[in-house]
């Protein structure tokens, strides 16, 4: 009896591992695809609308994304920038930062069930249906909100989530010039695409998981 609890408790743990490894792998895809900004430099005509080369756009974007992943010194290209502005990126890093470890500790945690896979018959409990389930349910949740709010609400909302008690993040364009190459629509269409990307997963997942069980077993996914 002890054994199985402690097998159920390893079951929801491994649930909970793989639901935020899809999550922050998805999240630091976005982060280190950078191609994508390359797009909406264009697409959304920045060049015109700030006065800044393509190149000069692109070396500041580069100048952030260096800082906030590999630790570079802080700088915005050519841009001018304020000590607060400097502030809210250390706020960001750190952000980022946490995503990062998130991603490397249920790494982790995936070779471990990998490892005990047969030993526990994790195998019976389908933890990569489940996950998925549970993953896109907070897709669905968080997608509903977003429409119901509108995205700059949500925009509002998770900024005064993740940064609370702070003010920085709302950038003055006269002293913190980054901000005009970084458009509202560029983090709605990365947010667009994290979602994107994490119900394109999940389904594949629940769909190779039922395909699966039904082939080799066939019966019904075992209840946690």
């Amino acid at each position: 009896m002890k054994k199985q609890l402690l097998n159920k408790i390893k079951v929801y743990m491994f649930i909970v591992c793989e639901s935020l490894f899809i999550i922050s792998f998805c999240i630091a895809f976005v982060i280190l695809f950078r191609p994508f900004y390359y797009y909406h430099i264009s697409y959304l005509n920045i060049p015109k609308t700030t006065g800044y080369t393509f190149n000069e756009i692109k070396e500041s974007y580069d100048d952030v994304i260096d800082y906030i992943v590999f630790n570079s010194d802080f700088k915005t290209g050519k841009l001018k920038y304020s000590l607060e502005g400097e502030d809210h990126f250390k706020d960001c890093k750190k952000l980022f930062t946490i995503n990062f470890i998130i991603l490397g500790l249920s790494s982790i945690g995936l070779l471990i069930k990998k490892r005990w896979y047969n030993n526990i018959k994790l195998h019976n409990y389908n933890i990569s249906f489940w996950s998925s389930i549970l993953v896109i349910s907070i897709f669905i949740n968080v997608l509903c909100f977003s429409i119901i709010v509108g995205f700059d609400k949500f925009f509002e909302i998770f900024h005064n989530i993740f940064f609370h008690g702070k003010d920085n993040w709302l950038l003055d364009s006269k002293t913190d010039e980054i901000i005009k190459i970084l458009p509202q629509e560029f983090f709605m269409n990365c947010a667009i695409l994290v979602l994107s990307i994490i119900f394109i997963i999940t389904i594949i997942i629940i769909i190779k998981e039922i395909s699966k069980r039904k082939a080799k077993i066939g019966k019904p996914l075992q209840k946690i």
